[in-house]
């Protein structure tokens, strides 16, 4: 059963990367008009949800959860959400809380939360545009406009970035837990 304290961080960290996407994600993007600009500011994302990662503590679902409820908002309030996101969003989401969570209590032991923090947020970037390359051709798109107008143009220049910033945002994501650890 999830605690009310856990219900309360799911909520509160969805709602915050929701935000994010409002103002991070998407205003780049309009007034630029260039599309994948968004991934330079994946460092945000990442802070946040290395954080609430780590808050969660290695408890199952949580993360799920969190994925589930940020997607169920951008389906509900941002006109540009698109399914393939979404669910990549979910599907992403899922694999990260039933792998990392289960290596959770091995990382937490042996006192290397860090490097479990920055694996995570490593993962989950790169396979979260794959999985949208992949909903994407399967369900909407044809697989060659989508390699084309989107994963080989954004990706070969904003994967570097994105790993750069996930090995930052987890770094720094790991000092804002320790403390908030401390102080509670």
């Amino acid at each position: 059963m999830i605690s009310s304290r856990d219900l309360a961080l799911i909520t509160v960290f969805a709602v915050l990367t929701f935000v994010f996407m409002l103002l991070i994600g998407q205003i780049p993007e309009l007034v630029t008009g260039i599309p994948g600009i968004s991934y330079v500011f994946t460092i945000v994302y990442a802070i946040n949800q290395t954080v609430a990662r780590l808050m969660y503590e290695g408890r199952r679902w949580r993360i799920f959860a969190q994925g589930l409820l940020v997607s169920l908002l951008g389906f509900s309030f941002i006109l540009t959400w698109n399914r393939p996101l979404g669910m990549a969003t979910i599907l992403n989401a899922f694999i990260v809380d039933v792998v990392f969570n289960s290596v959770y209590g091995f990382f937490k032991q042996k006192n290397k939360l860090l490097w479990w923090a920055i694996l995570s947020q490593v993962y989950y970037w790169p396979t979260h545009s794959l999985w949208i390359v992949v909903f994407g051709s399967l369900f909407f798109y044809p697989f060659e406009f989508i390699m084309e107008q989107w994963f080989i143009p954004i990706m070969s220049v904003m994967l570097p970035i994105m790993i750069i910033e996930g090995i930052a945002g987890g770094y720094i994501g790991y000092k804002i837990y320790r403390r908030v650890e401390k102080l509670a």
